[in-house]
């Protein structure tokens, strides 16, 4: 009997579980699951399509909403704010009729436009130190520190262009033309880029020699015509940092567009600019041109580079502005030099939104100015800083910015009153420069971890102690903190230091980056979900995760995410994840 039972009970400890063949590894149990869906309640339109979207992922077994509005920081402000309020709350009773989880995207760190509709000068600071300025006619100008050569591509041999270090498939996908040209007498032409060069590259590319902690902008005309690419964009890199990275933005029908994914795409010569610091660097590569590209034409002309210190200018306590001679004599605003500040920071389209298009302000000299005609003088102070589509951060550390969040919390709880409050710290672009952080802080990844460990204070204080939640790419060493994350400030590693256990990760990221990501948050404790999908093959990616989540512990659930606003492999995803709606 004794030897039965010992047997028995050896056999329900060594047997796979739920029946799995030896060497099989259990599957996660999808405790969440849940779909991503970014909306605008201020479109009364959107409550149907909302309604009937949960609707569906309810039928296909899902049991929470990641849910996402800009105007969740900004309603209140708004001319029909109670429209707004009143439609958040169909939200919050759709959710609780259908018995979905209700988690709202909240503290937007990453893109942090929504944040700063409330005060655009509390974008992240980078410092321009010293920049060249000289008086003239009552005014400071700034003085040109760089020079990019042949920008209007007139000096040319045969269809190659002068003064350039490369120049993609010279003669075969790139021309110089003289037919269709914004300036002068020739222009830059690439045609049909898929069909000469395996990888769809169009470029030139061109080193410069500039100041150290300058801030540059850089501007160029192009047109299209028929045009499909994966990428337009204007790339300064200094060795392997990236100092810009931006798809080209311009203007159209009054409109501030980016060329992104082009199809098809055809305009006449409209005028692109960028900005960029050139931070400790003495030398960048300037890189123009599409990526991806297939068929069409896209054409430049006119390229050129000028210093810009004043562009985009903040001004708050914590951000001074210097201005001083060459023999060191500080001058003084409202005594030698008028206020300065930048009027159109931060508003290209609405509060929060930036653009490098209009002029910077210029500094004018008082009646009584100490400075005279033909001096020169030193300008330093901070500006904010656009990258990829239009993206800005926010300070890390301005007291402002959390007093920020917890209303932002206090006024969510008005009208949407969720279940879960998910911390919106991801792609964080730009940080750690400002005069206070680097006092306070060795790192960015200490100040990260500050930022980080301060809003889950206010999650929980505020915020009622409900779960809360965070995207995991900033706070794990397998993605995005490390070293020269563009244009962080040294390093965001140990960043995770700030995570409280109790912070629920959503793991995103995939291919090698997945599993040690994964196991990285295990190791600390965290409980984890899955963000799949991504818009790919739905079965090739459940494969990915599963296998990268195999025997760690602590993933509870999945979610369906779309950055393409497609859900039409919903039902898809639910039954290769957990088997739909059983």
């Amino acid at each position: 009997m004794r030897k039965a039972l010992l047997v028995l009970l050896l056999g329900m400890f060594f047997a796979s579980p739920k029946g799995l063949r030896a060497g099989e590894a259990a599957k996660p149990e999808w405790q969440k699951r849940w779909v991503y869906v970014p909306s605008n309640l201020y479109v009364n339109e959107n409550l149907p399509k909302l309604e009937a979207l949960f609707k569906r992922a309810k039928a296909a077994g899902y049991n929470g909403v990641l849910f996402t509005d800009y105007k969740t920081f900004t309603w209140w402000n708004l001319d029909a704010a109670e429209r707004w309020k009143a439609n958040a709350r169909k939200l919050r009773a759709l959710c609780t009729d259908l018995g979905l989880e209700l988690n709202l995207c909240v503290m937007p760190f990453g893109y942090a436009s929504s944040l700063l509709f409330n005060d655009v000068n509390l974008a992240n600071g980078m410092p321009v130190k010293d920049a060249p300025l000289l008086a003239q006619g009552g005014a400071l100008v700034p003085q040109q520190t760089a020079e990019l050569k042949n920008g209007s591509f007139e000096e040319r041999q045969d269809h190659r262009a002068l003064g350039f270090g490369f120049q993609d498939n010279i003669g075969a996908g790139s021309f110089i033309d003289t037919e269709t040209v914004k300036h002068g007498a020739a222009a830059l032409r690439f045609e049909d880029v898929g069909k000469v060069n395996p990888h769809g590259h169009g470029r030139i590319n061109q080193k410069l020699k500039v100041k150290p902690w300058t801030q540059y902008r850089l501007r160029v005309w192009l047109k299209a015509e028929r045009l499909t690419a994966g990428e337009v964009k204007l790339l300064v890199l200094a060795g392997k940092r990236t100092l810009q990275h931006q798809y080209v933005p311009y203007l159209a029908d009054g409109e501030l567009r980016r060329l992104h994914g082009a199809r098809d795409f055809t305009c006449d010569w409209v005028e692109a600019s960028v900005t960029f610091n050139s931070l400790d660097n003495e030398e960048v590569g300037v890189y123009l041109g599409q990526w991806g590209g297939k068929t069409g034409k896209l054409w430049f002309d006119d390229c050129r580079i000028d210093d810009a210190p004043t562009l985009n200018l903040l001004r708050r306590d914590s951000l001074p502005i210097r201005l001083a001679g060459e023999d060191g004599t500080l001058y003084e605003e409202g005594k030698d030099f008028e206020r300065v500040e930048d009027p159109k920071l931060g508003r290209a389209k609405w509060p929060g939104t930036y653009d490098t298009r209009h002029e910077p302000p210029v500094i004018k000299l008082t009646a009584d100015s100490r400075i005279k005609e033909g001096q020169k003088v030193l300008f330093s102070g901070y500006h904010a800083t656009i990258v990829m589509q239009g993206q800005m951060n926010c300070s890390m550390s301005e007291p402002k910015v959390f007093e920020l969040c917890k209303l932002e919390l206090e006024k969510a709880i008005e009208s949407v009153n969720p279940d879960g409050w998910f911390m919106s710290h991801d792609e964080i672009r730009c940080a750690g420069w400002e005069p206070a952080q680097l006092e306070k802080f060795k790192t960015s990844g200490e100040l990260l971890a500050h930022n980080i460990r301060r809003c889950y204070e206010i999650a929980n204080e505020t915020g009622g102690g409900k779960p809360v939640y965070v995207w995991s790419d900033m706070y794990d060493p397998h993605h995005n903190a490390h070293e020269d994350f563009y244009l962080v400030n040294n390093t965001i590693a140990g960043s995770w230091e700030g995570l409280d256990p109790n912070v629920i990760v959503m793991k995103w990221g995939g291919g090698k980056i997945a599993r040690p990501g994964l196991q990285h948050f295990a190791a600390r404790g965290h409980k984890q979900m899955i963000a799949g999908y991504y818009d790919e093959d739905v079965r090739k990616n459940h494969e990915m995760w599963l296998e990268a989540a195999r025997d760690v512990p602590g993933v509870i659930g999945a979610m369906y995410t779309t950055w393409a606003d497609d859900y039409a492999n919903l039902e898809k995803f639910a039954e290769v994840w957990w088997g739909g709606g059983k």
